[in-house]
C-alpha cells in the first residue's frame, strides 16, 4: 500500500511539472495573484486561509483540455500547488470527486518542498474515505478560456489529516 502511495504521488508530482509551464500571459497581472480582475485566477480558502496561484513574475496558471480531460493548475513560487482533474469532461457543468472508488476526477493541494505532502480528493486515492469529496462548476468555457468555482475536503493520506477548501474560484486560458 505503501509504494502505491508513492507511485501515484510521483504521477501527480510528474504531472504537476508537466503542466506548470509558463501560460500565453507571461507578464502576468503583476500583483502576486491577488487581483482575480486579472486574465487568470486560481484562489481558494484552505482552512480559512487563502491560496492564489502567482501570477508574479509569470503567470503559473494553465489549463488543459485534450481527448475530453480539462486539467487546471496554479501555483506558487514557493513550491505550493493546486490542480484538478476532469474526466469525460463535457464542458460547463458541476463534477464531482472522491465520491466512490471508480470516480477518477481529482483535485489536489500540496507542497512540493521536503517533505512534500498533498491533500486529495479522489475515490481512487481516498479508497472510498467519504471525508475527500469535492465539486468543481465550470460555469464558463468557450474555448479558449476556462472559468468556474469549486470546494473540497482534501485527504492526506500519510498522516490520515483532512483540509478544508472553500470559496475556490479559477479562471485560465486553455493552452
Amino acid at each position: 500500500m505503501r509504494n502505491l502511495k508513492q507511485i501515484m504521488l510521483l504521477v501527480m508530482v510528474g504531472s504537476l511539472l508537466t503542466f506548470t509551464s509558463c501560460s500565453k500571459d507571461d507578464d502576468g497581472d503583476g500583483d502576486g495573484g491577488s487581483n482575480k480582475g486579472g486574465s487568470e485566477f486560481l484562489t481558494v480558502k484552505i482552512d480559512g486561509s487563502s491560496f492564489s496561484a502567482s501570477t508574479d513574475p509569470a503567470s503559473l496558471i494553465s489549463a488543459v483540455v485534450d481527448s475530453g480531460v480539462l486539467a487546471v493548475q496554479g501555483s506558487t513560487n514557493d513550491g505550493k500547488y493546486l490542480r484538478f482533474n476532469i474526466l469525460n469532461y463535457t464542458g460547463e457543468g458541476t463534477y464531482v470527486t472522491g465520491d466512490n472508488i471508480s470516480n477518477s476526477n481529482l483535485i489536489q493541494y500540496g507542497d512540493i518542498s521536503t517533505p512534500t505532502v498533498a491533500w486529495i480528493s479522489s475515490g481512487i486515492i481516498a479508497l472510498g474515505n467519504s471525508a475527500a469529496t469535492g465539486t468543481i462548476t465550470v460555469t464558463s468555457d468557450d474555448g479558449s478560456t476556462v472559468e468556474g468555482t469549486f470546494t473540497f475536503t482534501g485527504y492526506n493520506a500519510d498522516d490520515m489529516s483532512t483540509k478544508s477548501f472553500t470559496e475556490g474560484e479559477f479562471k485560465a486560458s486553455i493552452e
